[in-house]
């Protein structure tokens, strides 16, 4: 398994080299300190990096907020946190995606019943409010106002949670789509839908079923039109992949990819045609690591699996999130908490600049 190397790179000087040089492996960058859960990086039009994350408490807190940062120079340097998403309960689990249009759209869940503490659930009152979709014109700098999307909430029965994930992507016709995922509280389990939007974000309809007993799904859409899947299962927490021919009407069988412990996607076509899946790593060594489809995901060659990073402390790390520059440098963005019983303060955002293995 390739391993990448790390580079020793300060001051101005050496970080503009590192842009014209051309590889860049393994160099880290800490994008967030004190928070920075579950990254949603994408590359805006004008050629900046956005991420979202999630900050102000750990993996279950009322105080939970979506945070945005932006990188100008290729992912070396980053903007402090500013805030897109804080009401007054617990606003988690992102999805992000800029239109063809311009306009940037934010998607998440909110969760309500944390005891007096903000740290505890009370079963009997947990609730998931629904999804909900913000937008911005001004490259993230102001965002609309939260609008719940109805029919994401009227699939939400029986008490079910119900959460977007990853990149938001767009069809050649205009279509976006979003995964969104649920968890049932009877024998369907966790389900992974797709909803499309044909009014570039304003409302989301057409659910489709990708996958039973899936959930964090990551979309990709490819080329030549094929919208490809990376769905995490329900048991044993492994990456199987499925395509659709018909933007996302109808679905293959999922394929496992990886082992358990191994989750969730995120899935990149790269600038020679390959497909990059990156995924969270919680088998030792904790991090993240990658894997190259030459053939739009219907194979995935073993000799090609890279560790991107291997410095997370604990299992509680992963979810990253990919973009390759103009340059041929992938950034990929994940989070890991170095002390568990130390968390959100000792959970970190870093950032990798990385080549992908040649063929």
């Amino acid at each position: 398994m390739k391993k990448l190397i790390l580079l020793a790179v300060a001051g101005g000087s050496c970080l503009a080299a590192v842009c014209a040089a051309g590889p860049v492996n393994g160099k880290r960058i800490t994008v967030v300190s004190g928070g920075g859960y579950f990254p949603v990086l994408i590359q805006l039009q004008n050629g900046e990096l956005m991420a979202v994350l999630r900050g102000g408490a750990p993996h279950i807190g009322a105080k939970g907020r979506l945070d945005i940062v932006t990188s100008k120079d290729h992912g070396l340097t980053w903007s402090p946190p500013h805030t897109a998403v804080d009401g007054p309960e617990d606003d988690r689990n992102p999805a992000l995606g800029q239109l063809k249009n311009g306009d940037i759209i934010l998607a998440y869940a909110v969760l309500h019943g944390y005891d007096h503490t903000g740290l505890k659930l009370n079963p009997s009152e947990r609730q998931a409010e629904g999804v909900y979709v913000i937008r911005s014109r001004d490259s993230g700098r102001s965002w609309s106002k939260p609008k719940r999307s109805k029919s994401m909430h009227k699939l939400q029965k029986n008490g079910g949670d119900v959460s977007p994930y990853g990149k938001i992507v767009q069809l050649a016709d205009g279509t976006a789509l979003m995964s969104v995922y649920y968890e049932f509280h009877d024998a369907r389990g966790n389900q992974d839908y797709v909803f499309r939007s044909r009014d570039n974000g304003k409302t989301w309809g057409e659910p489709t079923l990708a996958g039973e007993h899936y959930n964090e799904t990551g979309l990709l859409a490819l080329e030549d039109g094929t919208v490809l899947a990376a769905m995490r299962s329900e048991t044993g927490g492994y990456l199987a992949t499925s395509s659709s021919m018909d933007g996302g009407k109808t679905w293959s069988r999922p394929r496992q990819i990886t082992r358990d412990r191994e989750h969730p996607g995120d899935l990149v076509q790269l600038e020679d045609g390959d497909v990059l899946l990156t995924y969270g790593e919680r088998n030792r060594p904790f991090g993240v690591q990658a894997i190259l489809s030459n053939d739009d995901g219907k194979t995935w060659n073993a000799s090609s699996k890279t560790v991107v990073a291997d410095d997370a402390p604990s299992p509680d790390c992963g979810y990253p999130s990919s973009v390759q520059l103009a340059d041929g440098n992938i950034v990929t963005v994940y989070y890991h908490v170095d002390d568990p019983s130390y968390a959100p303060a000792s959970t970190k955002a870093t950032a990798v600049i990385w080549r992908a293995p040649q063929r």
